[in-house]
């Protein structure tokens, strides 16, 4: 697998059941809900990151 980082351009919201299959991929689609036009990218913690204010 290769990996491609990428500067982010915008936000998107989707939503995504937590149920995944044996090999690790999602049981079901991945939907987009909204591109929310309140927030840009450096607005969003990353992943995995400290969400802790302070």
């Amino acid at each position: 697998m290769t990996v491609i980082l990428v500067v982010p351009e915008l936000v998107v919201e989707v939503r995504a059941d937590v149920s995944r299959n044996s090999a690790g991929r999602w049981r079901q689609p991945v939907g987009l809900v909204r591109l929310p036009d309140d927030l840009a990218p450096a607005n969003v913690p990353l992943f995995g990151g400290d969400t802790a204010a302070g």
